[in-house]
């Protein structure tokens, strides 16, 4: 009998020089990866759906770049967003959006603001504003999911958050006037609710909705998770066409099952 000693499996070699090539974070594009790898297109792109199959790489929404899963990789430190809260959330929000046809975003808590991690918003077909991409933040009191964040997270937090925003002086009138006299009600009408609402004088930035406005309207749920609140996803669509009943009766357990769905995806235990 021959031996094998020395010999190697060719296409599980090529496997694991695209795996090698992925980062966990920054991602990298088809063409970035085909002129490191020097394979051939076609079998680049078997490799990485086979890669994804497996759970050891992951599309972005997005950016539609190619990412290490990170279920295979150390948990990274230092980074106020978690990449595998955004990698779980990712699959979600494409079923999310293939079922209720409106776009939606994760967006995650960062000093004293809500950032965008993930959006499904390239799917849907609407026209999209350049500024809403990837690390866009937005005003944590105006915005559904700043709200759905506020209302359920810790007191502690809320209070610090609120507290910053007091000894800041918001420019925008909105946000003053709701930071001194609306929030614990809001709040509290969020948590009854179980959801929040954009607020009506809310362009979608820090600025006066005068100066900027993105034309949308948002209800948004949180992602409850470790015991607390690790981000929040919205639905999104024009508010011209006055929706919020209706997306609200046709599509708010929709919402609060994909969050659900990314809780428990960020629960299960990985399994390499």
């Amino acid at each position: 009998m021959s031996s094998e000693r020395g010999t190697s499996i060719r296409a599980l070699e090529r496997g694991i020089e695209v795996l090698r090539l992925l980062g966990p974070q920054e991602g990298s594009s088809l063409r970035a990866l085909h002129a490191a790898s020097a394979l051939p297109k076609p079998t680049l792109l078997r490799i990485l759906h086979t890669l994804e199959r497996g759970g050891l790489a992951w599309r972005s929404i997005d950016d539609g770049l190619w990412r290490r899963s990170l279920a295979w990789t150390a948990a990274p430190s230092g980074h106020a967003i978690d990449p595998r809260l955004v990698e779980a959330a990712a699959p979600h929000l494409v079923a999310l959006q293939r079922t209720v046809l409106w776009p939606s975003d994760l967006l995650v808590y960062r000093d004293f603001a809500m950032e965008v991690a993930e959006s499904s918003r390239r799917l849907s077909g609407l026209a999209l504003n350049p500024r809403y991409r990837i690390g866009y933040r937005v005003d944590i009191l105006l915005s559904a999911p700043g709200r759905a964040w506020l209302a359920f997270c810790a007191a502690a937090e809320r209070e610090a958050v609120l507290a910053h925003w007091r000894a800041a002086s918001p420019s925008n009138p909105r946000t003053a006037a709701v930071l001194e006299g609306e929030i614990d009600a809001l709040l509290e009408e969020t948590r009854q609710r179980g959801y929040a609402v954009r607020d009506a004088l809310f362009g979608g930035s820090f600025e006066d909705m005068a100066d900027f406005d993105d034309g949308f309207d948002a209800i948004a749920v949180p992602i409850l998770a470790d015991g607390g609140v690790r981000g929040a996803i919205n639905l999104v669509w024009p508010r011209r066409y006055d929706l919020r009943a209706k997306v609200v009766e046709a599509h708010l357990g929709d919402l609060q099952a994909c969050a659900a769905a990314i809780a428990g995806a960020l629960a299960s235990p990985c399994q390499p």
